[in-house]
């Protein structure tokens, strides 16, 4: 089965978002480096196996790349790494055994990919303060890497929420399930709700006609452009300053464990009913076939694209890697269609593995 993606722009350097109480503002972040939040609506989703393998693709184009586990409660990102027992983690910084982030940051045998493993095994991890988070959330953006992709635990507490909109283009993994859609679909809708609480934090007026949708018609079917025009009845500012948000907020769709074309043509449904709805426009950037060499390579403690780069699974991470996520490959080594050479490249640094 294949499916012609289309082309996307390089991807768009994140901006800084604050939270609605202490707010602080966030300008640490490396220059040019991308966040890419990965957080869905349900677990088993496949969020940390596709974080693993684009990460180590990326780091195969000769990007510098660092993987963080964003998942408190129950991290397992490391163990795509056969790091069983980590010696660092979010821990050892959120407990202040470490100064920086970076410093709890452990290699790979490739010299581009590095790992900040999670934290799940300090009692309470899951549920970190607000000032923790905020540290945490001004760490990662001073991490020097071209790419900075945070595996997020399941659901919609206010961690993930706000850790996943440290990007404007973050990206939602969804299985073909209508389970697992109307659990991405609930979660994008959080995330719309929270980047319009945080947006008027000090506009109390605003927050309540929010607040009161929130409570009736958005509880049900209610459209967030219905909640604009309620927010334009008490103040007009507001309601273009909030349409305007929306218009910048892209998130992005990642198919996993495809098994059929249906499964393809029922994403697009879904980007359309996201736009309808919640007025925010869902990039769709491919997906990943449903494939056995994913399990196998779970079993080894890899990534797939390393065990099997010549495998449906890896072919498709690359793909999206080049065509729906738009990566350029600045060595000029490899072009779109160029898996094959790519799957070389694999093959040999397995080898270090």
């Amino acid at each position: 089965m294949t499916v012609q993606l289309r082309p996307l722009p390089s991807p768009r350097r994140p901006q800084p978002t604050a939270d609605e109480s202490n707010v602080i503002v966030l300008d640490t972040q490396a220059p040019s480096t991308v966040i890419w939040p990965v957080a869905g609506g349900k677990g088993g989703t496949g969020k940390s196996t596709l974080t693993a393998n684009i990460g180590l693709g990326l780091s195969l184009l000769g990007y510098k790349v660092i993987l963080v586990d964003g998942d408190l409660g129950g991290a397992d990102l490391h163990l795509f790494f056969n790091q069983v027992s980590p010696p660092r983690s979010l821990s050892t910084f959120l407990t202040r055994e470490v100064d920086q982030l970076r410093d709890v940051l452990l290699p790979t045998p490739n010299a581009n990919l590095r790992l900040a493993c999670g934290g799940s095994e300090l009692v309470g991890m899951a549920s970190i303060s607000h000032g923790a988070k905020m540290k945490l959330i001004r760490h990662i953006r001073s991490l020097d890497a071209d790419f900075v992709l945070i595996d997020l635990g399941a659901g919609s507490a206010y961690n993930t929420l706000d850790i996943f909109t440290l990007a404007e283009d973050g990206i939602v993994v969804c299985t073909p399930e209508p389970q697992a859609r109307v659990d991405a679909y609930g979660f994008i809708k959080n995330t719309v709700y929270r980047k319009l609480r945080r947006l008027f934090r000090k506009n109390e007026p605003v927050i309540d006609v929010i607040g009161e949708f929130a409570r009736e018609a958005g509880r049900r079917s209610g459209r967030v452009s219905d909640l604009m025009c309620r927010v334009g009845d008490v103040d007009p500012v507001a309601m273009e300053e909030g349409r305007q948000m929306l218009t910048d907020y892209q998130p992005r769709l990642l198919l996993n464990r495809v098994r059929s074309r249906r499964h393809i043509d029922e994403a697009d449904r879904f980007v359309t009913l996201v736009r309808e709805y919640l007025s925010t426009e869902l990039e769709y950037v491919g997906y990943v076939r449903n494939d056995d060499k994913i399990l196998d390579a779970c079993e080894r403690c890899r990534p797939v694209m390393l065990t099997s780069p010549k495998s449906a699974a890896a072919s498709d991470v690359y793909n999206v890697l080049m065509n729906g996520l738009g990566v350029s490959d600045r060595l000029h080594r490899f072009e779109s269609k160029q898996h094959r050479k790519l799957a070389q490249v694999a093959k040999a640094e397995a080898k270090f593995w």
